[in-house]
């Protein structure tokens, strides 16, 4: 009878190690023909690495975003011939500059501050892309960023790091755990990107695809069915928790934040991280207007006012290794809005008004030219 229990004992580690090695095994062969599902836009185009990007010298018929040739949204005004020095900025929809002129956003009024402070020629790259995370941001300095070799880079991070690491309610999922499956399998397409791929694993997979595979399993289920326990279960298996705190999203993302300092530097370069103005975090919402702004988010959060500050501490936590290292800088520009008398959130409470983008930029300036031995 022991005989036969070790045996079933072993027999059931030994499949569990093929099923193990065989889900590795297909995520490699799986990612040589991934690339993503483009949602299809007038003013973008497939993109193998980043699933979509910014169509090259797109100009919206409407005057709305314009952009140059490598598909980052222009300034408003023009480009010098020669620049003196190239800076840029990274991010998701607030970096890109959401419902703002192009002469608006953060990287315009960056620019414009650098040209009045005798740095006429200076030339701030608008790397930002609507959805993108700090993970997303590794991909783009490897696709679109590394060739050029930006002095600066200024990565505005914390608000998509928080918001797309829950599924804030079980009606409006926003599946972080398949995303960032899906970003280890294109950056598979560049042999460069290797060790963000050991990191998901890592920290996303928790070395175990096997886990990934039941917890997706599950949550595919919760979205067929709607039975409440299957979604549970599967954050039992590695998915993003309901309405909780993601701390394995909090690491992989200051992970990637060393990473990024790392190969910026490599190149000559610095990384400016700049946390940026996010509605109750860290300590609450100190004003009226982000206390409108932190309610419009508690509308898609509920648990936001609670769980955002807790998530924010512990992104900074795991980041703190690359500001040690003497390769990036760190800014706080989460208290840039206190002394605004006039709306700085636009509606949604997420996105900045054009006082917003320009008290951000006031923030960053004085490192973007001296943090970084400009």
């Amino acid at each position: 009878m022991k005989a036969s229990l070790v045996m079933g004992f072993i027999a059931l580690v030994l499949a569990g190690a093929i099923l193990e090695g065989g889900l590795r095994f297909y995520a490699e062969l799986h990612a040589a023909r991934f690339v993503g599902l483009a949602t299809p836009t007038d003013d973008t185009q497939p993109d193998p690495l980043l699933v979509a990007w910014f169509k090259p010298n797109y100009v919206s018929p409407d005057g709305g975003p314009a952009y140059d040739a490598n598909g980052f949204r222009l300034n408003g005004a023009p480009r010098p011939a020669a620049p003196s020095e190239v800076d840029a900025m990274v991010g998701g929809s607030t970096a890109y500059g959401w419902d703002a002129p192009d002469d608006q956003t953060i990287t315009a009024f960056l620019e414009q501050g650098l040209r009045a402070a005798n740095h006429p020629d200076a030339e701030v790259l608008n790397a930002g892309y609507p959805g993108m995370t700090s993970i997303d941001t590794l991909l783009v300095y490897q696709g679109k960023l590394e060739p050029l070799r930006p002095k600066t880079v200024v990565l505005l991070a914390g608000l998509n790091d928080i918001y797309y690491a829950v599924d804030w309610i079980p009606e409006n999922r926003l599946h972080w755990a398949s995303r960032t499956y899906e970003v280890g399998l294109r950056a598979r397409h560049e042999p460069a990107l290797r060790p963000l791929v050991d990191a998901i694993s890592r920290y996303a997979l928790g070395n175990c695809y096997t886990c990934y595979a039941l917890g997706a399993s599950l949550s595919g289920l919760y979205d067929r069915t709607g039975m409440l326990p299957m979604l549970r279960t599967a954050a039992f298996f590695g998915q993003e928790p309901l309405a909780g705190d993601n701390t394995r999203a909090m690491q992989l993302t200051g992970w990637v934040v060393g990473e990024l300092a790392r190969r910026v530097h490599a190149e000559g370069g610095c990384l400016i991280v700049a946390w940026q103005p996010i509605a109750g975090v860290p300590n609450g919402a100190p004003t009226a207007s982000e206390s409108a702004a932190e309610q419009q988010i508690s509308l898609r959060a509920p648990t936001w006012p609670n769980m955002a500050p807790r998530m924010f501490k512990e992104l900074r936590d795991a980041a703190r290794p690359a500001f040690a290292s003497g390769q990036a800088i760190e800014v706080d520009t989460t208290t840039a809005f206190d002394n605004a008398a006039e709306p700085v959130y636009q509606n949604d409470g997420v996105h900045y008004t054009a006082l917003g983008n320009k008290l951000v930029a006031q923030a960053i300036e004085p490192f973007l030219q001296t943090g970084c031995a400009r």
